[in-house]
């Protein structure tokens, strides 16, 4: 598996109470080291469990430079999951302005969506686990994650609306239902794995796809 690597200047630039980032070389370098191993150690623990002695360890750093910088893993997550948010928007804008985008074919074009958005989960899977189980005591620490799924519905919406072979007046709804659907369906894998079919599985792309375009069809 890709290991997701965030850019230094992305989170040099990023606003988050708790979190003081700095402009100097050196202190961007080992809070991006802490920010993409903290995304590698949320695969293995949860968020109760992540040790920031053990991420610092990972980091070749002192405790006191993590709290010099966060004022704790909540900040931490908090300052993380802004980034992760602001690097994918970023990824959304410049994908469907792309002509990978597959303009053709409805199923194509939910095919490709699927596929991301499968890709997006299994990169991410610890820190969405981490924001999910946060947001059940507190719902404001799901806002960008929220945020970044209405993105990419604003950004997927013409294009399929210009693909439906028979567009009415409720097929806007019908769009973002599908996507709500999807965001449920994936955070629910990563969640409690419910099963049948996971975040691993090979098919799951495909059938994502599938429960799109009956719902939008």
């Amino acid at each position: 598996m890709v290991r997701a690597m965030l850019d230094e200047q992305l989170i040099a630039d990023v606003k988050v109470a708790g979190f003081r980032p700095t402009q100097q070389q050196r202190s961007r370098a080992l809070v991006a080291r802490l920010m993409n191993e903290g995304l590698a150690l949320l695969k293995e623990h949860d968020f109760e469990s992540l040790s920031v002695e053990t991420l610092c360890q990972r980091c070749d750093a002192t405790v006191g430079s993590f709290y010099a910088r966060f004022e704790g893993k909540e900040a931490f997550v908090d300052a993380l999951q802004r980034v992760v948010v602001e690097d994918s928007r970023r990824r959304l804008a410049v994908a469907y302005a792309s002509d990978r985008v597959p303009r053709e074919r409805l199923e194509d074009l939910l095919g490709w969506i699927s596929k991301g958005g499968v890709n997006w989960t299994r990169r991410y899977e610890g820190l969405v686990r981490a924001s999910l189980r946060r947001a059940s005591s507190d719902r404001r620490s799901w806002t960008p994650m929220r945020e970044l799924g209405r993105i990419q519905v604003t950004h997927a919406l013409p294009h399929i609306l210009r693909l439906l072979p028979r567009p009415g007046a409720d097929s806007e709804d019908r769009i973002r239902f599908a996507f709500q659907m999807m965001y449920g369906a994936l955070n629910g894998m990563v969640l409690i794995d419910p099963g049948p079919y996971s975040l691993r599985d090979a098919a799951t792309p495909r059938l994502l796809a599938t429960a799109l375009l009956r719902l939008i069809e």
